[in-house]
């Protein structure tokens, strides 16, 4: 592989992850679980924030009206239902999301490293550069 970062790098190996639409999230985030590091539950949670931000970001143009909208207490709340926890948990994972850095911007926006460019029904490729440095 060329180590010079301006030219594409080589792929040495390529695999393929079945997923569906509409569990596509979830499989990322676990592939992002290095990153991150949610547990298992965390990361339920964490995926139904993510999809209804997919979802307002289809009716809305707003990049900034998008974020508001999903961390208006109504919405949460809604997500919290869904995905069957207490607000006190609830409270705890979106914490762990800002101190990993999936929450930014004084809690209230998705960092973009956590937003996959995936349009539903479309393959998504992501690139893990892996550099040697012994």
């Amino acid at each position: 592989m060329s180590e010079n970062p301006t030219q594409r790098p080589y792929v040495d190996g390529i695999t393929n992850l079945p997923t569906r639409s509409s569990n596509f999230i979830r499989t990322w985030l676990e592939v992002m679980r290095p990153f991150h590091k949610l547990t298992s539950r965390q990361m339920d949670f964490a995926a139904a924030l993510l999809e209804e931000r997919y979802a307002i970001a289809e009716r809305v143009t707003d990049k900034s009206l998008v974020d508001k909208l999903l961390f208006d207490e109504e919405t949460k709340e809604r997500i919290r239902e869904k995905t069957g926890i207490s607000k006190a948990y609830m409270h705890g994972i979106l914490r762990t999301m800002r101190d990993n850095g999936m929450i930014i911007g004084n809690g209230k926006k998705i960092s973009p490293e956590y937003l996959p460019t995936w349009k539903k029904g479309k393959p998504f490729r992501m690139l893990f550069v892996f550099r040697n440095e012994d």
